[in-house]
């Protein structure tokens, strides 16, 4: 039994590891100065900003109630954002060392931390204010009391289940992540009786998650709605998730995990396998992760984020692989005899995941896709001393931050690319960027000049703001309506999208 002090000394350790863990993610914060999803910003702080200020834009998800405010209300209660998703990428790192070393061992907990510490995938991802990001780290806290093997302690399935409950209220499809541990978990019980306890307290604290949900939404919407409603009409029932890209069943597989572990793959495999093998650890979490997997792979769009939520299990096992390979275990502490292992180094494999996660994860933060951030800090700046009174993005839609980066109350618009609410209406379903990239020139005389155009008019602004491979297309048609090149700004040294190629440029009406 652990004396007071003792439980002191380990509270207090715990704090103190959190300090250090929160001060390298605030220098990971500040390091931050590119753009990689869209969702960083239009689905979080672009709504919190609204929230906070009054103004903002706010996206169709809103205005149809597919999404809930409980992430953005985060970010609306603090003045400083990135300190938020500093703690939300600091917990998760302490999340998941208290998690493997719950049921791996005090030795993989240092590796399952450095894992997460180092990994790209935090650094360049998770510490990004994205949905995905909370959910991590609810989900993370989760782990760390969840009654892996079945070993049924309420306390801990309790603290667990409102973790996970509140994983659930941040992002509601995380219910699938937790219902796959949930079915483990009750599989396991040698009771009937422990098995109802386990659904009923679930039931319970589900139903009260569910009520908090309703409530914050209502607080937000103004109304009484139901977002995962909502969500499922428009992504599963009409299937329209493809609207933003369609990806192949495999795709979490082969595209997903690689991007997610890189170099820790390998380590993460080994690790499972040594787990499925010797029974080193318990296989419950990665019978979970894919089980998850699996489930996240049945609507037809998907994206490697979604996954982010499954890296401390994949912290975890690589961190049982590292471990025994860079120390000799004894055979007899395993229920499965272990081969004699081959000893490597620990400096090595330190490098090369140090290496080979902060090169990428630098070059992601710094200098990959920089130029929509830096033009809207241009702009601000503009805004502040008058010289920028409105402005007009002809990029593909989302391309840049917005209110919540310029933070100055000035006109501003960009193409629309709302999908359709009905997949009848998927063949004839018009947006003004599909049409921009096909007729930019006709587009726009047409959305600045022309009455009789159809298309949608715009208030002509002070400066344009568009990608360089678009600014040679309509150079001229600009020039004829009295702009001129003023700045441009490096955005990346590539990208998959033609139609976000090159600079990022500035026009601005000549004087």
């Amino acid at each position: 039994m652990e004396t007071r002090g003792h439980t002191r000394l380990r509270s207090t350790h715990g704090w103190s590891l959190f300090a250090a863990l929160l001060v390298v993610r605030i220098v990971n914060a500040l390091l931050i100065q590119t753009y990689i999803h869209p969702d960083e910003t239009w689905q979080s702080l672009e709504v919190a900003h609204r929230l906070a200020f009054g103004y903002g834009f706010v996206t169709w998800e809103w205005r149809h109630a597919l999404r809930g405010f409980a992430h953005p209300m985060l970010f609306a209660a603090t003045t400083a954002p990135y300190l938020l998703a500093a703690v939300i990428g600091a917990s998760v790192d302490l999340a998941t060392f208290y998690f493997a070393r719950r049921i791996a061992g005090d030795n993989a907990a240092r590796w399952a931390l450095f894992c997460s510490a180092v990994s790209w995938s935090m650094s360049s991802g998770v510490m990004r204010p994205l949905v995905n990001s909370a959910e991590t780290a609810f989900s993370a806290a989760a782990y760390a009391f969840w009654p892996w093997s079945g070993a049924l302690q309420t306390p801990n399935l309790y603290i667990a289940l409102l973790f996970a409950a509140v994983a659930c209220i941040v992002r509601p499809t995380s219910g699938a992540l937790w219902l796959c541990a949930g079915l483990v978990l009750v599989a396991r019980q040698p009771r009937a009786s422990r098995a109802l306890h386990i659904i009923f307290a679930a039931s319970v604290i589900g139903i009260a998650a569910v009520a908090a949900m309703l409530g914050i939404d209502y607080l937000g919407y103004r109304r009484w709605v139901f977002p995962p409603y909502q969500f499922y009409q428009f992504n599963v029932h009409e299937g329209l998730a493809t609207w933003f890209g369609e990806s192949h069943p495999l795709y979490h597989l082969y595209v997903s995990m690689p991007i997610l572990f890189t170099s820790m793959l390998p380590f993460v495999l080994h690790g499972v396998y040594m787990a499925a093998r010797y029974r080193v650890v318990s296989c419950e979490p990665a019978i979970v992760a894919l089980g998850a997997s699996v489930l996240f792979s049945l609507v037809g769009h998907m994206e490697y984020r979604f996954l982010y939520p499954l890296l401390p299990i994949g912290f975890v096992y690589a961190a049982v692989s590292i471990s025994s390979l860079t120390n000799k275990t004894k055979r007899s502490s395993t229920p499965t005899p272990l081969p004699a292992p081959r000893t490597w180094s620990v400096k090595r494999i330190a490098m090369m995941l140090l290496v080979t996660n902060i090169v990428p994860a630098f070059y992601l933060n710094m200098v990959h896709q920089r130029g929509v951030v830096d033009v809207v800090k241009h702009l601000r700046q503009g805004a502040l001393s008058g010289t920028v009174q409105s402005v007009g993005f002809l990029m593909p839609c989302h391309s840049t931050p917005f209110y919540s980066h310029l933070h100055v109350n000035i006109p501003m618009w960009f193409l629309s690319c709302e999908p359709p609410l009905v997949k009848s209406d998927l063949e004839s379903h018009y947006w003004e960027a599909d049409d921009f990239e096909q007729h930019p020139a006709e587009f726009i005389h047409d959305i600045f000049e022309s009455n009789a155009s159809k298309r949608v008019q715009h208030l002509k602004p002070s400066h344009l703001v568009l990608y360089d491979c678009m600014a040679h297309r309509v150079h001229s048609a600009l020039n004829e309506l009295g702009y001129k090149e003023c700045n441009r700004f490096f955005n990346t040294h590539f990208n998959g999208d033609p139609r976000r190629k090159g600079d990022v440029v500035v026009y601005c009406q000549a004087q």
